[in-house]
This record gives C-alpha cells, structure tokens and sequence, in this order.
C-alpha cells in the first residue's frame, strides 16, 4: 500500500491548528501526522479506530506527550471524527 501526500498539507488550515494545539513546530506535526496514517494503513485499513485506545493512536504517531491530548487535537483539527460508533480517520476511504 501507498499513501498520497500532497504539497499543501504543511499549509493547510487543519495542520497549522494542529501544530497549535499540541505547541509543537508544523514539520514535527506533519511527521506525527504520516507516522499515524502508516499505522493505521496496517491496522486500521478501515479508518475506524473504535477499537484502539488514546495510548494506542499516539503511540502509532510516536508523539510523546499525553495520549489523549493528541487525540484530542487530531478531532479539534479535524483530522478524525467522532461517530456513533467510535472514531474515524477524517475521509479516510477517500
């Protein structure tokens, strides 16, 4: 599997929020951001991430600081979504 990466998410509104939220620089977030998203091409192919915990999610992102303090900036950003069944990684199937 591949994971298309384009020019414009170091620009991009959602990413410059994030690197706000977690108070860390926009490359170090870009970096969080595909560590994440290479994870979860092998073990949430689906995007859902119901079944994994807030350690789990910032730990496949190697971010260091509070799990849930990630999350919580990844859904305030608007990178994953919250749905009746859980979370899901923002048009993930897309």
């Amino acid at each position: 599997m591949w994971l298309e990466g384009h020019q414009e998410l170091a620009r991009h509104p959602k990413t410059k929020r994030l690197s706000r939220l977690l108070n860390i620089s926009l490359p170090t977030t870009v970096g969080h951001l595909f560590l994440f998203w290479w994870w979860a091409m092998d073990y949430a192919e689906d995007g859902s991430l119901g079944r994994y915990e807030a350690a789990d999610i910032s730990d496949a992102a190697m971010w260091d600081g509070e799990p849930d303090t990630f999350v919580s900036g990844l859904l305030t950003a608007g990178f994953v979504d919250e749905l009746d069944d859980g979370l899901h990684i923002h048009d993930w199937q897309d």
